[in-house]
């Protein structure tokens, strides 16, 4: 079976509803067609959560995968997430085979985030996104 982008999303959907479970909230799918993947029931306050599998790899770097946050429309224009949209991130890295929770102040009207999962050969550590900042 060749597994799919659709596949990819259903299994990182998935992971983050086992994960809510463990952590004492109460995970829902939305019924119809919405920017974000899961709500999450954290001590009575609903958070809208996008879901993402991240197996992109950057181009120009090791150690680093890829989420790509925009979208085009059927009229060719580029959108990002909104901050009436949604209100985390989860990320599922199948790399490391750990999801990540990002809050929005890190991810909105960005049109794609790269997330190290491993240490920079340069040491670098300014504005970088390190995957083991956000495991959830």
């Amino acid at each position: 079976m060749q597994i799919t982008s659709n596949i990819k999303g259903q299994l990182a959907v998935s992971k983050a509803e086992l994960r809510a479970f463990e952590l004492g909230y109460i995970p829902s799918r939305p019924l119809y067609d919405t920017k974000y993947d899961l709500l999450i029931d954290k001590d009575s306050k609903i958070i809208r959560v996008q879901v993402k599998y991240a197996d992109g790899i950057s181009s120009n770097s090791s150690g680093v995968v890829v989420v790509k946050l925009e979208y085009i429309d059927r009229h060719n224009s580029v959108h990002t997430y909104q901050n009436d949209q949604v209100d985390a991130l989860v990320v599922f890295i199948p790399k490391i085979d750990r999801l990540c929770y990002f809050p929005k102040s890190i991810f909105l009207n960005k049109r794609k985030l790269n997330i190290r999962v491993a240490d920079s050969k340069n040491n670098q550590k300014n504005r970088v996104i390190f995957a083991k900042n956000y495991y959830w």
